[in-house]
């Protein structure tokens, strides 16, 4: 009978835990209508390639040493295509596709070059595909740009190396947008003021010789020192709020994002991810091709 019990209990568990994950797991409304949003968006891509010595504070990849610059991509999003050949993509091809818009066609428009010591090279791509990955509940996703590379890109000690690439840019829809811009601004009137009171009492706790003041001003800091971090300044900080956006109808897309390859694997989500170099994104209308 114990038995019984303990196998009903894991039962009940495990099928509470499963609601609760497909829940977490929802699909946010928006992506039914990005494939309208975003039809027929034609955009320019500027890829700069090396080697990635870290991550900023505002997610910018830090690059050093040779450097590979990729001009002149011109992309149009398309709607879904039957039989459309492409790369697998990381949402509705890993492990949460109910996430993702689902794979959508990618037109090269125009092919991104380089220069090295020969001239000027072609950077070719092929299969060029596209999706929305939202969870619900968040304030932002992402939208992913796959292709197919036939053969090593190379400039120097600069690669990108024959499989699948993939480019990643934050997306928001202009609510959510404005609404993660002033609790920024409000987390970090909050963060300003409690670094002050840091501060202040920080020098009074130095310059004060009695004991009980001290352990009085020591408290008062370790307080400001605690406000700062719930505040939460430090997360919106890393956030690319203020970085230009490329607005298509109602979705705001940052000019920049990471470019990254996918190691081969049983599955999409069993290859290895490998960051390239970052990815800066215009919009068509403010170039001329």
């Amino acid at each position: 009978m114990k038995t019984v019990s303990i196998v009903v209990a894991s039962a009940i568990l495990f099928t509470r835990c499963h609601a609760f994950l497909s829940y977490f797991n929802q699909a946010d409304p928006v992506l039914q209508t990005l494939g309208v949003d975003v039809k027929d968006a034609q955009l320019n891509i500027r890829l700069d390639i090396g080697t990635v010595e870290g991550i900023g504070i505002n997610g910018t990849p830090k690059m050093g040493g040779n450097r590979l610059g990729i001009d002149g991509l011109v992309v149009q999003l398309l709607p879904f295509k039957e039989d459309y050949k492409h790369p697998q993509m990381p949402g509705s091809d890993g492990p949460h596709p109910q996430l993702s818009s689902g794979t959508q066609s990618l037109a090269i428009v125009q092919e991104g070059s380089f220069v090295d010591l020969t001239g000027k090279k072609c950077a070719k791509l092929l299969n060029g595909a596209w999706e929305m990955v939202w969870r619900k509940g968040a304030k932002a996703g992402a939208l992913i740009c796959g292709f197919d590379v036939p053969g090593e890109i190379v400039r120097n000690l600069a690669s990108i190396p024959r499989g699948r690439l993939y480019f990643t840019f934050p997306v928001w829809t202009s609510e959510s947008l404005q609404d993660l811009r002033e609790r920024k601004e409000e987390a970090e009137e909050m963060a300003v003021e409690a670094m002050d009171r840091l501060t202040e009492h920080t020098k009074q706790m130095e310059e004060t010789n009695n004991l009980l003041m001290k352990a009085l001003h020591f408290r008062q800091a370790c307080k400001a020192h605690e406000d700062i971090d719930y505040s939460g300044y430090s997360a919106y900080k890393s956030m690319p709020l203020e970085r230009d956006m490329i607005r298509v109808n109602s979705l705001n897309i940052c000019s920049l994002g990471t470019v990254w390859t996918k190691t081969k694997g049983d599955s999409f989500f069993g290859g290895k991810q490998i960051l390239l170099g970052s990815a800066v994104l215009q919009s068509l209308a403010d170039v001329s091709v």
